[in-house]
């Protein structure tokens, strides 16, 4: 539940109109980054009066927010969607690992945006969206402890399978004009999951 007020009581408008925002803004950012942002401008692309968002929000501060908490939301949601049951934990990793990569595609420009935009913030805002980013990480770590690493190397094992799945969305400016999603795809899993296919439980 987000934690930006809202001067609007309505749930159902507010949660709309917040979409609206908060799409307005990966626009804006993508063409601008946040710091050249205005609100104004996110207004306009939400196709929003430049008074009436503040109904929804109260600054470009909790503008930010709403894309990364939305962000982490729907990376989550998506990723807990995927059908990665399977009673060998090597054979569940690979399928949890291929589902994060398809979703940072599905979510590439929010990908890139999360990654650039950070450092803009706010500290009382971060460490709610980085409870997220843990949440994704020790759905990975306990896998990863199944298949036979301890507790500790499992923790360092999911957070690099976490970041590397990032790996064609960030490098895409260079990767894409020479490589297709699904050869990245396979790549990132024939390397960083070979290890763990490969180990005797």
């Amino acid at each position: 539940m987000s934690r930006v007020p809202s001067r609007v009581k309505d749930k159902e408008l507010v949660d709309e109109r917040r979409r609206a925002i908060v799409e307005g803004a990966i626009s804006v950012f993508k063409q601008k980054g946040y710091q050249k942002a205005t609100v104004r401008e996110i207004a306009q692309a939400a196709h929003l009066g430049t008074g009436s968002i503040y109904d929804y929000v109260k600054s470009k501060d909790d503008i930010l927010f709403l894309f990364y908490e939305n962000y982490m939301n729907s990376f989550y949601e998506k990723l807990m969607r995927s059908d990665n049951e399977n009673d060998d934990p090597r054979h569940a990793l690979a399928g949890a690992y291929r589902s994060l990569i398809e979703v940072c595609f599905e979510l590439e420009d929010q990908v890139m945006l999360a990654y650039t935009q950070a450092m803009y913030m706010k500290n009382r805002y971060l460490k709610n969206i980085l409870a997220r980013e843990a949440e994704i990480v020790d759905t990975f770590k306990a896998i990863i402890v199944d298949c036979g690493l301890s507790d500790h190397e499992a923790g360092l094992a999911a957070n690099y399978l976490v970041f590397s799945a990032t790996f064609g969305v960030l490098r895409r400016w260079n990767l894409r004009k020479y490589y297709t999603k699904q050869e990245l795809t396979d790549y990132l899993i024939r390397e960083n999951i070979r290890e763990f296919m490969e180990t005797t439980i």
